[in-house]
């Protein structure tokens, strides 16, 4: 790595800095506040450090990073224009510190492609994360008798957090040598630390991602069994877990009484799905109103108070702060154009890891997990995209996964 005017001594002490954050990453995030995003911006300011004393060296990317990085920035600039159109107000203010982590990527992806050992050190940290998140999810439960687990935020932030952190050990499993006996335990720890959110878009990211992780990590006649016993795990955990259950009963209960209220003509009042349900409707009318650029980044709760009662809409969906699904908030509040653009950012990853996955199935493999996890967690919440710890999570990961894997494909095609 070219450190132009920087001492050596200075040099080691920053590549330590460096792999000592990215395994503290991880760690601690859903027991200490602004965990994620605050070890996100220090990396993030020791790139931009790096950026302006290299200024002028052009860096050397292959097509598939350019382009990824090319659409973090677009969809930042989205986020620009649809506020801009709708009119700056505090809300875009608010919500500038969250996007800008999609302009901040890119020094930080320029940075992380010459530390080698950094996915070893996100490895590590996952490892005792399994351990911390399964702890303070028996703090929760056991000592402060919460009905769900849920750190210093929300279940909605544990719950998928520990779901990421299963996949991940498990996709892991032919990378670890020696410490491989540590994963069974370790997965069991961050699974039972997902049972105990009751994020019920934890459970839905969990199975998807590991019915991903069946298909790419079993060859010939061990898929069929592999995938079996995934699709029997719900069952499994639902007669296991008493708290499992009810959320489970209360979801099924909750769609079909939102269904039937509709086919008598009006929603009366419900849980959290029917609210969810009566959201995204609210989201539609919305969109179709500013179907371009959208209503504007954090005007969801100003903008669906003008069409309660229209067409029955309930006035519960203007108690939150967002649709409850990236996809909702995103086409709503950046319109067509916006989300576009992050359909693309999303899953263009997904293809190129797809792609040449043959090249490299050690790398390729943390890379398709992570973005259908994401976009799993993302069809009842919007915070995976809309959050500042989330988004730290999903581009510092993804930038992780993606430089490694370009690395050892383009050492493979050499």
């Amino acid at each position: 790595m070219s450190e132009g005017v920087m001492t050596p001594a200075l040099a080691r002490i920053k590549e330590w800095l460096v792999y000592a954050l990215i395994f503290l990453f991880p760690v601690a995030g859903v027991s200490v506040r602004h965990w994620f995003s605050a070890i996100f911006v220090l990396l993030a300011l020791i790139s931009l450090w790096d950026l302006v004393r290299q200024w002028g060296k052009r860096p050397v990317l292959l097509r598939e990073e350019k382009i990824w990085l090319w659409l973090c920035v677009v969809f930042f600039l989205s986020f620009l224009v649809s506020s801009w159109v709708n009119g700056w107000t505090q809300q875009q203010n608010r919500a500038l510190g969250v996007d800008v982590r999609y302009l901040l990527v890119v020094p930080l992806y320029l940075m992380l492609r010459h530390y080698t050992a950094a996915g070893r050190c996100l490895l590590a940290g996952m490892m005792v994360a399994a351990a911390v998140l399964a702890a303070q999810a028996y703090y929760d439960v056991e000592v402060l008798r919460l009905t769900r687990a849920q750190g210093s935020y929300s279940p909605n932030l544990l719950g998928p957090v520990a779901a990421l952190v299963v996949v991940w050990l498990l996709s892991s499993w032919k990378l670890c040598g020696k410490l491989r006996w540590l994963l069974p335990p370790l997965v069991l720890a961050a699974l039972w630390a997902v049972v105990m959110s009751g994020s019920r878009g934890a459970y839905i990211g969990l199975l998807a991602m590991l019915l991903i992780w069946c298909g790419l990590f079993f060859k010939g006649w061990l898929r069929a069994p592999a995938f079996i016993a995934v699709l029997l795990l719900p069952v499994v955990a639902y007669h296991s877990f008493t708290s499992l259950a009810e959320r489970v009963d209360v979801a099924v209960s909750e769609v079909n009484v939102y269904f039937e209220q509709l086919e008598q003509g009006e929603y009366e009042s419900g849980g959290s799905i029917n609210v969810r349900f009566e959201m995204w409707r609210a989201g539609w009318m919305a969109f179709k109103d500013a179907p371009l650029l959208g209503i504007g980044p954090n005007n969801y709760k100003e903008t669906v108070r003008q069409y309660v009662g229209v067409n029955g809409l309930s006035e519960q969906v203007a108690q939150h702060g967002q649709a409850h699904s990236a996809y909702v908030d995103i086409l709503m509040a950046r319109g067509l154009v916006g989300f576009l653009i992050f359909i693309v950012l999303l899953f263009y990853p997904l293809y190129f890891f797809m792609k040449t996955r043959q090249a490299s199935p050690a790398t390729a493999i943390f890379g398709v997990v992570h973005i259908v996890g994401f976009a799993a967690f993302s069809l009842t919440d919007a915070s995976p995209f809309d959050k500042g710890n989330f988004v730290a999570i999903y581009l510092l990961c993804m930038s992780i996964f993606l430089s490694r894997h370009m690395a050892a494909v383009k050492q493979r095609l050499v």
